[in-house]
């Protein structure tokens, strides 16, 4: 079975820190990590210390640019909250998921545009454990949100047009009169919908509408 292959982004301000983040994360096989410049005085091609590029004195290889980023990243990792750090500001617009590494003891309660939080404490494997979850998690909500989308296409323009009655609040009366139609209609409709998207009654179908964002 062909593994699925996570696109990771890390941006961190400490040399040593972000060759360890990278080395634990570009261990697994299901993860290609780019390092990005920091934008903090750090040379965006990398430095090179005593071990080399891929020793404790380096960056485990050249830092790259926003423009070389793939389309699309599972997983951002951050030492600072987007609006800080200036190199993210683009990268973040790439990111399904953010992640946030701050400095020991000063874990913020909240950020907005972070999903949640990593700590430099972390082990190789839980590190690694913690990135692929989120990246997993990112692809799940995706792929939903894709499958939204086909739902979507498979209802007719007058289907759509009684579910997004139906999300308003109107009875099959109301949507009746208000189409020109007859009850019965609005009833197969309903029901044809609900068979379409495999959903068991009217409130799962108004439900999912909602979520879906088809209201």
């Amino acid at each position: 079975m062909r593994v699925p292959l996570f696109e990771i982004g890390l941006i961190h301000d400490h040399p040593l820190i972000e060759w360890a983040v990278s080395q634990a994360l570009s261990e697994a096989p299901d993860m290609r990590v780019h390092v990005l410049s920091t934008g903090y005085g750090v040379p965006a091609e990398g430095s090179r210390g005593p071990g080399g590029p891929d020793g404790p004195g380096g960056t485990g290889g050249p830092r790259g640019s926003v423009r070389e980023l793939p389309e699309r990243l599972d997983v951002l990792v951050l030492d600072r909250p987007p609006e800080r750090a200036t190199p993210a500001e683009a990268a973040v617009t790439r990111a399904s998921c953010v992640l946030l590494m701050p400095s020991t003891g000063h874990l913020e309660s909240s950020c907005p545009g972070v999903s949640g939080y990593l700590s430099e404490r972390s082990g190789p494997v839980a590190l690694a454990a913690a990135v692929r979850e989120a990246a997993v998690r990112s692809r799940g909500a995706e792929r939903e949100g894709e499958a939204a989308e086909e739902d979507a296409t498979l209802l007719s323009v007058r289907e759509r047009q009684v579910i997004r009655m139906l999300t308003h609040g109107l009875t099959h009366d109301q949507i009746a009169r208000r189409l020109g139609i007859s009850r019965h209609t609005v009833d197969t409709y309903v029901k044809r919908m609900r068979s379409k998207l495999g959903l068991g009654n009217k409130a799962e179908l108004v439900r999912a509408a909602m979520a879906y964002g088809w209201d």
